[in-house]
Formats: structure tokens, sequence, C-alpha cells
């Protein structure tokens, strides 16, 4: 060793490496990829637990409409990225979003507002429970930031927006799990024509497995979701509710598709539907 470190930078320069170590790294790098999305599907079956910090790439469609006849159509860039098994990041980045206001010539496109999101999960806030302890639950916490950089006013808020964020997460029977996210949202900053925010939002879900993986009516899943929202600044309440049914196509790959309505809607810009299909890879 200490002959080799003696030796000039130009020698190691002048060292040809075979194809055969090439091939032997190609190959060993491509065996810990594999062990890795291994191990995250393991973790995290469907991509949907939020316990989960897998790393993860999932462009999805949107179609939403409001109560107002506001069509707006995006596709948008969404995934996860792991710090650790206990910090990770979510980001939502809205590539593409297509609004259609009613009336005449009122169409737009361009850019939305980007989303991320940090959540931690504390060992201290975990504990098992049910038979032989194998059920885990799980209490998070996490801020969440909505950046103002919609290049049109209708694909965005015109303000910057925190949340503080408490996540709660239950193993429930036959591999499913119950999640609870609760977040509040009030602007940091905004442009004089947005309105003031100050509103609760929640994201409560169930994921159910429904077949086995394996054969090609495997890997079945539903996650029905309700979404509770309350605006303290015009004490107006309105609620979503949507069902995913997902699929998982092969190790690491899961397709699904979503369907929602708006329920005790009051606002005009409540919504009234939405549809989503996307596509979750493990990486």
């Amino acid at each position: 060793m200490a002959a080799l470190l003696s030796l000039p930078p130009a020698t190691f320069a002048q060292q040809e490496v075979s194809p055969e170590a090439l091939d032997e790294y190609r190959e060993l790098k491509q065996a810990a990829k594999e062990e890795k999305i291994e191990k995250a599907v393991q973790e995290d079956k469907t991509g949907t637990d939020p316990r989960a910090f897998t790393d993860k790439w999932t462009p999805f469609y949107r179609f939403t409409e409001l109560e107002n006849g506001l069509i707006q159509q995006s596709l948008t860039a969404y995934g996860t990225l792991g710090f650790s098994p206990r910090v990770g990041m979510f980001y939502e980045v809205p590539l593409s979003v297509h609004t259609d206001l009613p009336g005449p010539a009122q169409e737009s496109i361009g850019m939305g507002d980007i989303k991320l999101t940090f959540a931690v999960k504390p060992k201290a806030w975990e504990w098992t429970y049910g038979k032989n302890g194998k059920k885990t639950g799980n209490v998070m916490w996490g801020t969440d930031f909505t950046f103002s950089t919609a290049t049109d006013d209708a694909a965005g808020g015109n303000s910057f927006l925190f949340a503080p964020m408490v996540v709660v997460v239950l193993d429930m029977p036959f591999y499913g799990f119950f999640a609870a996210l609760n977040l509040y949202y009030f602007d940091v900053f905004k442009d004089d024509s947005a309105p003031k925010t100050s509103k609760y939002v929640g994201r409560w879900y169930y994921m159910q497995p429904l077949t086995k993986p394996g054969p090609w009516y495997g890997g079945l899943f539903i996650l029905p979701e309700f979404q509770p929202i309350y605006d303290f600044e015009t004490n107006d309440y309105s609620s979503w509710f949507g069902l995913e049914i997902g699929k998982v196509a092969g190790e690491g790959k899961i397709a699904y598709i979503k369907p929602g309505w708006g329920i005790d809607n009051s606002e005009p810009t409540d919504r009234k539907s939405t549809f989503e299909a996307g596509f979750r890879w493990f990486f």
C-alpha cells in the first residue's frame, strides 16, 4: 500500500481498466440498486405509506372541475426522497397546468405552485401492538411549504404558504394501514390581490390490499381518501372524497387511477369533481 501511495498521479491515469472489471462494477451497481428496490418494496408495497421514506417517482395527470365551472388539467411530477430511514422529503411540481375559465377566450397554460413537504418519524413516537406486537403505530411531524412559482394567476395562489403537519399512521388487519395527515396552512407572504390564508386541511385515508402479488390479477389494492377542509377566514367547511384503485405491475412499479367528488361544497372555488391517473416507480 505504501508503494502504491508513493506512485505519482500519472501512474494511475495511465493504467487501463479491463472490460471484465467494468462489467463487474456494472453488475455490482445493478445488484445494489435491485437490493435497494427490494427493501423499499418490502417496506412500502403500494408506495402510499407516509412512514416509508423510500425514493420513488410518481408522475400523474389530474383533471379538476370547480363549482364555478372552471376546469383545470395538470401534469405533475411528484416523488419522495429519503434522507435517512426517519427523515424524508415529498415534492410536488406541476410542470404544466391548463386552465379553462368559463367564458370565451379564457384559457391559460403554465407552470403551477411547487410544494415541498418535510417529515420526521421519531423513534420515541413509535409503538407496537396486536398479536405478538406485529403491528406498528407512528406519530410523525413535519412542515409543508407552497411556493408561488405559478406562471399564470389561474394556475396558483400568488402566496407563499407554510403549514405545520402532524401525521398518525396505524397498521390494520389484512396488511392494510390507516393514515391521517393534518395540516394548518397560513400565508407567510402574498400578493395584495391574493386572499388571506388560514385553513385546516386533512388527508385521511385507508390502504387495503385486495389480492396477493403474483398472478396477473395480483397486487390489486384500494385506497379511499377523505379530505376535510375548514377555512378560518371565511368560516367555510368543505370536503372531498376520492377512491384510488391501484395495481402492482411489477417490483417497485404501481399504476393507479383515482376519481374524486366534492362534498358539502358552498364556495364557487370548491372542487366539484376530480380524476387522477399516475404511475409510481421505486428507484
